[in-house]
């Protein structure tokens, strides 16, 4: 960008440029596909929505909060699955958790991203948990009022550890998840309740 455009760059201060604040997260989306995340800098997206370097650092602290606020549609979760088969539907949410946590690349990326922010990173990874929580209850409610599952069933304790395994074995061990691994997890579900007036 040159003195021949002004008109093209941000303000100068804290607002932001409605036009350069969508080309800089443009530009850190199109990074990100390209290079993954460790792969992305501030240098990297300043050239490619070609706003200043400083221009970038006044509006995100780091790379995590740009790169945060730019895939931010990504991490967020779909509605719960229901093909009719809770236990199909548990592996197709369980996919999508495991898809997010590793939208950026490597195995927990995504949650170092939101870490890195400090309290603010740590209260996204919390809402997103959160957020990619709820659609399992639901659907693992829907499965017991539809008689798939036991009445019984501790439906908190199956999201919790769920949610536990996939993100301790994402981001504490930087591994990955295997399809097999998520199998493993749905056939913990105990069996459709029998008898009469079972369901």
């Amino acid at each position: 960008m040159d003195d021949e455009h002004p008109a093209s760059r941000p303000r100068r201060g804290p607002h932001r440029d409605p036009d350069a604040h969508e080309a800089v997260l443009a530009a850190t989306r199109e990074l990100v596909d390209e290079l993954g995340y460790k792969g992305v800098t501030m240098d990297r997206i300043a050239t490619r929505a070609g706003v200043a370097r400083m221009t970038v650092y006044r509006w995100w602290p780091n790379k995590a909060a740009v790169v945060t606020e730019a895939v931010a549609d990504r991490l967020a979760p779909g509605p719960a699955p229901d093909t009719g088969d809770v236990r199909e539907d548990a592996l197709l949410w369980l996919r999508d958790l495991v898809r997010t946590l590793t939208l950026l690349g490597d195995p927990g990326v995504v949650t170092g991203a939101l870490t890195e922010r400090g309290e603010p990173g740590r209260a996204d990874l919390r809402d997103l948990l959160a957020a990619h929580s709820a659609p399992l209850s639901q659907l693992l409610r829907r499965g017991v009022e539809r008689g798939g599952l036991p009445r019984d069933l501790p439906v908190r304790a199956v999201v919790d550890s769920w949610v536990g395994h996939v993100v301790y074995r994402t981001v504490f061990l930087g591994q990955e998840i295997a399809e097999a691994d998520l199998l493993d997890l749905v056939r913990l579900l105990p069996p459709p309740p029998q008898g009469p007036g079972a369901a």
